[in-house]
């Protein structure tokens, strides 16, 4: 069976964040920090200072823009590859009638889910491909944390 290319799209990883944004988010950082030295909790403010230096790092180190590419044998995800027989469902999630995410829920232990942003028309074209390999979950939605997580830009 030949793995030939049905469909693929690209998508900025890269969060639309203004000058304000990191202002309060440094605001926060800082007075954290010194709130932990105030009230002698050092291992809270070194705790600190190691999540905001993986945070940075992490988003600094990331590809910035994602292509994914969709097969008749798996989805590669830029380098990485996710054979069809691994990926137990998937779901288009919907933020009131646009679409932002395909998920697929994964068979591995660590990594559980795989969230790719999509579009309307994207989403349209999924929904055609997907379901002659992997069975749709229609019951997700964006979960409390996400919700924050999006609203916050993290």
């Amino acid at each position: 069976m030949s793995n030939d290319l049905i469909y693929n799209w690209s998508f900025s990883s890269e969060k639309q964040r203004g000058n304000l944004w990191y202002i309060i988010a440094l605001s926060i950082i800082i007075w954290l920090v010194v709130w932990g030295f105030f009230t002698r909790q050092y291992i809270f403010s070194i705790l600190v200072i190691l999540v905001t230096w993986v945070y940075f790092f992490v988003e600094n180190n990331s590809e910035s823009l994602i292509t994914v590419q969709v097969t008749n044998l798996w989805i590669k995800v830029n380098n990485f590859f996710y054979d069809f027989s691994k990926i137990e469902n998937y779901s288009i999630i919907y933020s009131w009638e646009n679409a932002i995410l395909l998920r697929l829920e994964l068979g591995k232990k660590g990594l559980r889910y795989l969230n790719l942003q999509i579009d309307n028309n994207i989403a349209l074209n999924l929904k055609q491909i997907l379901p002659n390999f992997l069975n749709e979950n229609e019951n997700w939605e964006l979960t409390f944390n996400e919700k924050i997580i999006k609203l916050l830009k993290l």
